[in-house]
Formats: C-alpha cells, sequence, structure tokens
C-alpha cells in the first residue's frame, strides 16, 4: 500500500508539472488530445486507448491518399500526415474544408479539424456560392445603397458569410434585448486591408495595422493599430454607413490584391437617440455607436470599381 500510495503521489505530481503543449501538437491517432509527455520523452499518442488504436493490428488501413501505402491515421482524416491530407483535397479524393479550403473536412463538420478546434474561440469564414440567393441577396443591397454614378461599375467578386464566436453572438443579442424600442439595420464599414485576405481563401492574417481583419477576429473591440475605437464627429466611438459608397472613401488595400474590401455589418440603433449612444446623421447617413456589443460583422464584400 505504501509504494501504491507513493506512485499515485508521484504521478500527480508529474501531473500538475507537466507542459503545457501547443494547440497544434495533438495526439497523432485522435487529434484532439495533446500528446503525452513523459519526462523529457513526448509520445506520439494522448493515452494508452490511443497508443493500443496506433499499433500494429486489424484495425489499421493504408493512407487514403493513392498509391501511398504508410498507415492511415485519424489526426488527418484518413491520410498518413498533414502533406497527404492536403495533395488527397487538391486531388479531389476529399472535399476541402469551407473555412481554409486546404485540409479534409473533418467526419462530422464541413471545417478541418483546426478551423473547427479554432471556431470555438474565434470567428468562422465561409465563401458564399455567386448563384446562392444569399450572394445575390448581399450583392443588390450592397450596389443599390451604393449613391454615386459608380454603382454601374461595380463588381462583387466574392462574399464571406462571418459566423461569431458564441460570446459574441450572445453579447450582441443582451444588447439588442435591452433596448426594446430599438432597430436592426444593415450597414457597411470599410477600414485598411494590407493582406491578401480572400485571394487564398478566407484566411485572416496577424498585422497589427491591418483593420479588416482585426475587426473581424475581435468584433469590433480592436480596430487598425489595435486602437478601441475611432474618432468623428460623436467622439470616440464606432463609424459605419447604410450608403456603401460612403464606406467605401475609408477602404484601402494592399497593392498585391484586386480587391477592395469591405464588412457589412448589423447595427442596433434607437430613432432620436444623442450622439451619447446610437446616431444617425441625415448629413452623412453614418450610424455612430460607442458600444461594439451594438454592431457585429456578417459578411466579408471584395468587389472591385472598373
Amino acid at each position: 500500500m505504501p509504494s501504491f500510495v507513493k506512485n499515485l503521489v508521484h504521478w500527480n505530481i508529474q501531473k500538475v508539472q507537466m507542459p503545457i503543449q501547443p494547440p497544434d501538437d495533438l495526439c497523432e491517432i485522435c487529434g484532439i488530445k495533446p500528446k503525452f509527455v513523459e519526462g523529457e520523452v513526448k509520445h506520439p499518442y494522448c493515452s494508452r486507448s490511443c497508443a493500443r488504436n496506433g499499433g500494429q493490428g486489424p484495425s489499421l488501413s493504408a493512407c487514403a491518399l493513392h498509391s501511398c501505402r504508410a498507415t492511415g491515421k485519424p489526426a488527418f482524416m484518413g491520410f498518413c500526415s498533414e502533406k497527404h491530407a492536403r495533395d488527397g483535397v487538391r486531388a479531389g479524393q476529399v472535399k476541402a474544408c469551407d473555412s481554409c479550403q486546404i485540409q479534409p473536412r473533418s467526419a462530422a463538420s464541413s471545417l478541418c479539424i483546426g478551423c473547427e478546434r479554432h471556431s470555438r474561440s474565434g470567428p468562422r469564414m465561409k465563401e458564399l456560392a455567386l448563384d446562392s440567393q444569399a450572394f445575390k441577396t448581399l450583392r443588390d443591397h450592397f450596389t443599390g445603397s451604393w449613391s454615386s454614378r459608380e454603382a454601374a461599375s461595380l463588381s462583387v467578386e466574392k462574399v464571406y458569410e462571418i459566423t461569431a464566436s458564441r460570446d459574441v453572438r450572445t453579447r450582441h443579442d443582451t444588447y439588442r434585448t435591452s433596448h426594446p424600442v430599438s432597430e436592426q439595420i444593415r450597414v457597411y464599414h470599410s477600414s485598411q486591408c494590407i493582406c491578401d485576405l480572400g485571394t487564398k481563401g478566407p484566411v485572416l492574417c496577424d498585422f497589427r495595422s491591418c483593420g479588416i481583419c482585426n475587426i473581424i477576429k475581435s468584433s469590433f473591440k480592436t480596430l487598425a493599430f489595435g486602437v478601441a475605437c475611432n474618432n468623428g464627429r460623436f467622439g470616440d466611438g464606432i463609424y459605419s454607413y447604410r450608403n456603401s459608397s460612403l464606406a467605401d472613401h475609408f477602404s484601402t488595400s494592399c497593392t498585391t490584391s484586386p480587391y477592395r474590401v469591405m464588412i457589412a455589418c448589423d447595427v442596433v440603433i434607437e430613432p432620436g437617440q444623442s450622439p451619447g449612444g446610437s446616431q444617425l446623421s441625415p448629413n452623412e447617413e453614418s450610424i455612430f455607436v460607442t458600444s461594439a456589443d451594438a454592431i457585429i460583422p456578417r459578411y466579408v464584400v471584395m468587389y472591385v470599381k472598373h
């Protein structure tokens, strides 16, 4: 018994001192839990169960990529490695993740394991099909709200639907219900986009100066260069426009991207409210809110002006 207690205490101490694994350093079999670390040795599995499943046994199958005879792994959706998983997507053997368009989908989702894990704490983006009703509706609203003569020369090339994290959606819904006489309207917001967003799929960058990506990731909690708000005629807050052509004045794209970028948002306003809260400016058709919970990104519009 003393020996058992000593071993149990030793195991608990070792468990407490186990270093935290990076999120991408997952078990090669289940792809969910981090790899088990024993002293200075890192095992390829997270547990004895996965170690048994990863052994040489009848349940194993070859890599899903044609002509590869290596052992397939659940962490890579039946492929033997991340590279062969990407190759399988490019070859059309499996459907691509709706978000990254690079890795294969997981068994119970339209996302790959990595994007599915990321979506639990951050936004998820999905490109709308050009012939879908959602794309056509947003395109018509975007071009219809454009007040200048340039509207006829506009071309909406891509639209990405944004699914905010559960916390963001909850905060926005709470804000809306706490303002019972309010209404929610569609507005547009733009900022500088210094990355190639949209040219390689819905991939958000980590540049601090990229306003578009910072807004999408933080849901207006953080703008370009890490600032928390804009400064305008009504003071510090978040400014958006019902008129997409006015929002376009603030759009700046990098030279390597063929697109201009704008975010279509839903914002909660209250008619007649003072500039201290939500305020409609008839002259500039701008919407001003002081709380990021009042506005939520819904779509990313990639467009060109011919």
